[in-house]
């Protein structure tokens, strides 16, 4: 009888907090699934234009970027299992709400929902990976953080598969009730299924942080501050090198390669497998290659294969570049998304316990603002004429420098392991001296 490989078997050691936090997250990922497959379908449906659109759709954004900060700093040093709670469960009703105002015309109210959510999903981002870590040893924090990061690829191929399957079917008769199985009708589906997590957050434990809660939620030490900033550099550099090309590579495809929507969901479902798969390996890596392989090797493979893809654009014209360009797309999302887990252990190791809450804020809030900017950027170049691999050779530049900053921070964590060893080995060396 065939037995699971060692390093998925440890899986099967993690406490049952983290199983039942991570079916949480899967189903509130289900949301998000949704809402970047269908949502500017659904809006676009109801007569609202790409610019309507972006506004609307940016409130969620506006609420990150703004309020991430004072979010972190609020849940630093607090228990974090009733945020988690209140944010689980705003997320998906706000969810509804603009769903439905969207669909009855209130569009005012609808801006409102939508900031709401926003604010939601930053409760929901600011307290995950800190409660995820409180409530493991730290032994199985790269099991736990690769199986949190597993829930989004596993939600975008559910419900990858569902949407298709929905749409596909058009309608069907509910107790002679016909339904129409729409844009509206999927969103609607995916979004209920959300409200199943509040459930089993309520089950999770409530460990309390390991150090006292500052006197004043605005108060920071001196010397964390420019801790968190050399580890939100790369972060900064990165988030932009994203924004600049990976949320328009559906364009580069279509405009390029002249590939379908469909072709190109298939292929990013073929992906998101691979993302899901790989992903639970890294801590398998982590251990065999430490950090340097864990993030820097996979990070630079992943950079080659989008170099490679974007010069795919120079040869357009030959039969063997599409092949090419849809393999990388395939294997390199799998390879980036590999270093997220490793890269929020790394970072979260590196500020702290008593900062990781205000980590995850300004992470949030940088990813969102980055990628915001780069989106009016890529705008910019490409109104010049600038060609599609020209943004990809800019992105790849932007990566290697946030990994270079990614090696400064694990070359520090590397001495802070070596001294922590050293001194488990030699706990006392003045007395054996003497």
């Amino acid at each position: 009888m065939a037995t699971l490989p060692r390093w998925l078997q440890q899986y099967g050691t993690l406490p049952k907090s983290i199983i039942l936090f991570a079916a949480g997250q899967f189903l509130l990922n289900l949301i998000q699934t949704a809402q970047f497959l269908l949502l500017n379908l659904f809006l676009k449906s109801h007569h609202l234009d790409d610019p309507a659109i972006a506004a609307l759709t940016s409130q969620r954004f506006v609420a990150t970027f703004f309020l991430a900060i004072p979010a972190g700093l609020w849940l630093r040093g607090k228990r974090l299992r009733w945020p988690l709670v209140i944010g689980s469960v705003l997320f998906p009703l706000m969810a509804l709400a603009s769903l439905e105002t969207v669909q009855r015309g209130h569009m005012s109210a609808a801006s409102w929902c939508f900031l709401l959510m926003g604010f939601a999903g930053l409760v929901l981002n600011v307290a995950s990976l800190p409660m995820v870590l409180r409530m493991v040893s730290p032994d199985k924090s790269s099991e736990a953080l690769s199986l949190l990061f597993a829930t989004w690829a596993a939600a975008s191929i559910c419900g990858g598969v569902l949407s298709s399957a929905l749409q596909g079917m058009g309608h069907m008769d509910l107790f002679g009730l016909p339904i129409v199985l729409d844009e509206y009708a999927t969103l609607l589906l995916l979004t209920l299924a959300g409200f199943g997590a509040p459930f089993l957050f309520l089950r999770l434990p409530d460990p309390p942080p390991e150090g006292a809660a500052p006197k004043h939620w605005l108060h920071m030490h001196k010397e964390d501050v420019p801790v968190l900033l050399r580890s939100l550099i790369p972060s900064l550099v990165i988030a932009t090198g994203a924004g600049l090309s990976i949320q328009f590579l559906n364009l580069f495809f279509s405009s390029v390669h002249a590939v379908s929507s469909s072709q190109y969901s298939a292929y990013g479902t073929i992906s998101n497998v691979l993302v899901l798969l790989t992903g639970l390996m890294v801590p398998e890596i982590r251990r065999r290659y430490g950090w340097r392989g864990a993030i820097i090797g996979v990070q630079g493979v992943a950079i080659v294969l989008l170099v490679l893809m974007g010069l795919t654009e120079l040869w357009r014209e030959l039969w063997w570049s599409l092949p090419i360009a849809v393999t990388c797309f395939i294997v390199r999302q799998p390879l980036m998304s590999m270093a997220g887990p490793a890269t929020s252990e790394l970072t979260m190791n590196y500020v702290g316990e008593r900062n990781r809450e205000l980590m995850s804020a300004c992470s949030g809030a940088i990813w969102s603002g980055a990628w915001w900017l780069a989106a009016r950027v890529f705008q910019v170049l490409r109104s010049m004429d600038v060609p599609y691999w020209a943004v990809f050779l800019a992105t790849a530049f932007l990566y290697i420098i946030g990994i270079l900053y990614y090696l400064k921070i694990i070359r520090v964590m590397d001495q802070r392991e070596d001294g922590t060893t050293a001194q488990r080995r030699d706990p006392n060396p003045t007395t054996e001296a003497m």
